[in-house]
């Protein structure tokens, strides 16, 4: 089991670093947050120096120092490497410095040719005692808090989570798919529709790993209110609530022609509904964009920031049900991305006209609309 120490200078003063010990290797936390604003690991480089004189002055050897960050950890040690033993003999500022540019480059690619991080969370193997004479030898207070806040993600790197990952998420725990760490919630619902609520937390822990491209796991963000994650779960069109709050059922159809149409029509209110459901339109847009680099109209071919400007004119692109006809689903029909498509709000209001038409009357046609 990890133990976790901060750093103390050789005056007894606490240094703003933290490590932990686990069997014959110290783990040494990154840093994150902005100085003075909830800072972690402030003093960084000050704390990496003082453990590297340590360790020398105890003759204790480093076979070895490689990147330890949650979203390299999926890559070869071989290749996160960044310093040999033979390299370790060199004195300890030009150990810290090699560490420091070389822990830069390691998950980035060729093209990415500045920037960088050079305080991120590093391993390193030692030789020469046990964890018990590791903790002497590096004389660390120890820390009973939880540490969790030390592996959590920047919330710029949270913010790469988009309605797309998050429609997805929410698709896949709706068919089955665990969230591996993550519980039932305690404190919030998240809605899906009338019937159904899921784990804020998880649902974006899923989007998360999906975005990230390695596993989230609840010590990487927190939930709540004002929080990134609830920020994103609600841009994404999803509604959070107190666990187990009323939710009024939603008015549907907003539209006056659509409250004409719909009135007898259980099947169209069906359709509107499934077209309507939370999240979906957001997600449809983004995955729409990501695709052809632009929202436009798939029926006319509008582009609305060339109509209407960059400002408002992507209000008027809607999400329309086209593949699958709403009479032909099964219960537990789960929408798809690709069930639908993007129409400006002419279109959309005229297959909706056309809808209104045929529900109970003759069937639609095999993409789920007439033809104009």
């Amino acid at each position: 089991m990890a133990r976790f120490f901060q750093v103390i200078s050789d005056d007894g003063s606490p240094i703003d670093a933290h490590f932990g010990i686990e069997s014959d290797e110290v783990v040494f936390h990154s840093r994150g947050g902005t100085k003075g604003k909830g800072a972690i690991n402030s003093e960084y480089t000050l704390g990496l120096s003082v453990l590297l004189a340590r360790l020398k002055r105890v003759s204790f050897a480093v076979e070895g120092v490689w990147v330890d960050s949650s979203r390299v950890q999926g890559i070869p040690i071989s290749q996160r490497t960044i310093l040999t033993s033979e390299e370790s003999q060199a004195p300890v500022d030009q150990i810290v410095k090699v560490l420091s540019t070389r822990m830069k480059t390691v998950g980035r690619s060729s093209s990415e040719s500045s920037g960088g991080n050079s305080t991120r969370r590093i391993r390193m193997k030692i030789s020469g005692g046990d964890a018990q004479a590791l903790s002497l030898a590096l004389g660390g207070t120890p820390i009973d808090k939880n540490l969790r806040s030390l592996d959590r993600l920047p919330a710029e790197v949270l913010r790469g989570v988009t309605a797309e990952h998050i429609w997805r998420a929410v698709q896949d725990l709706i068919s089955g798919i665990d969230s591996p760490g993550f519980a039932e919630s305690t404190d919030y619902d998240m809605i899906v529709d009338e019937h159904l609520r899921l784990p804020p937390k998880a649902v974006f822990g899923l989007a998360a790993t999906r975005a990230l491209g390695f596993q989230i796991l609840p010590k990487h963000f927190t939930a709540g209110v004002n929080s990134v994650c609830f920020q994103l779960l609600e841009d994404a069109g999803f509604h959070i609530v107190p666990k187990g709050a009323l939710v009024a059922d939603p008015a549907l159809p907003p539209l006056h022609e659509d409250r004409v149409w719909t009135e007898g029509q259980p099947r169209l209110v069906a359709h509107l509904r499934k077209e309507r459901a939370p999240g979906l339109s957001i997600a449809k847009k983004a995955e729409f964009k990501r695709k052809h680099g632009r929202l436009y109209c798939e029926r006319c071919k509008m582009d609305p920031v060339e109509t209407y400007g960059a400002e408002n004119g992507e209000a008027c692109i809607e999400v329309h049900h086209r593949t699958v006809q709403v009479a032909q689903m099964a219960v537990g029909h789960l929408t798809s991305l690709e069930d639908l498509e993007c129409l400006c709000a002419s279109c959309h209001r005229v297959v909706h006209r056309e809808l209104s038409g045929r529900y109970g009357n003759e069937p639609l046609s095999g993409d789920g609309c007439a033809k104009v």
